[in-house]
């Protein structure tokens, strides 16, 4: 096996998901209200920031507008993954896909990188607003684009865990809640570990506390270990998506 024969297939059905989801209108829908909600906020907090100096534009405005961003990825990424193997099965061609000549790791990639290619989509709308305090001399360029490389590792671990929901039920809508369940679990654990008096327990939630490490990104910060929990995260739900197709073969 070669890689450009394994790369083609993965494209050849990265092509098909990213086609069956923007020629439907519910990303577009799902993109409106995200961009509306954010718009809305942005604008608060800058008319909030009293005087507009480049440490005050990054720390009342650009940090809680990223943080916002973040949190808000929480219930749309598992939106955006409920239906990409849920969908198969409802037409049917989960089966087909199983028994092409795909492996399960092209078929697992594809799907991954197809809801990449979503949330970049919705993400990328956010732009607009970092660009806009740039361009009037204000904001850390360096931190905007540490954030926004944060917000690339992020979004890895959401949809990562959001596609193992889908790959668990037939029905879309509780994928989505599933996902969404997941992801909150993640973070309750660690608010919860956190509120210990136990140091390495604290530590222990911090560490496995995706806020904690997207927040050195937003201070400018990208840390080796920061990257290999996002990487470890990210590969650890895909390996349990492959798995759970696994048994579909039975």
């Amino acid at each position: 096996m070669t890689i450009s024969w394994y790369m083609k297939g993965i494209l050849v059905l990265l092509k098909k998901d990213l086609q069956d989801a923007f020629n439907s209108p519910f990303i577009y829908i799902i993109a409106s209200l995200f961009a509306l909600i954010i718009g809305w906020l942005f604008f608060n907090y800058v008319i909030a920031a009293k005087d507009l100096t480049s440490l005050n534009i990054t720390n009342a405005v650009l940090a809680p507008v990223f943080g916002n961003i973040n949190l808000f990825f929480i219930f749309l990424s598992p939106m955006l993954t409920m239906g990409l193997l849920t969908q198969e099965r409802k037409n049917h061609t989960l089966e087909l896909l199983l028994l092409s000549k795909l492996n399960l790791s092209q078929i697992v990639l594809a799907k991954f990188l197809a809801g990449i290619g979503m949330a970049w989509f919705l993400l990328l709308l956010t732009v607009i607003f970092p660009a806009m305090i740039w361009l009037t001399g204000h904001g850390d360029i360096g931190m905007m684009i540490s954030t926004y490389v944060g917000f690339s590792f992020t979004l890895m671990c959401f949809i990562s865990v959001g596609l193992f929901a889908s790959s668990l039920t037939d029905n879309p809508i509780v994928a989505a809640f599933m996902g969404f369940a997941f992801l909150m679990l993640v973070m309750l654990l660690a608010v919860s570990l956190n509120a210990t008096n136990n140091w390495m327990l604290g530590e222990i939630a911090q560490y496995l506390s995706i806020a904690y490490h997207f927040e050195a990104f937003v201070r400018g910060e990208i840390r080796s270990y920061d990257v290999v929990y996002f990487l470890s995260f990210t590969g650890f739900f895909l390996w349990l998506t492959r798995e759970s197709l696994e048994t579909r073969k039975w």
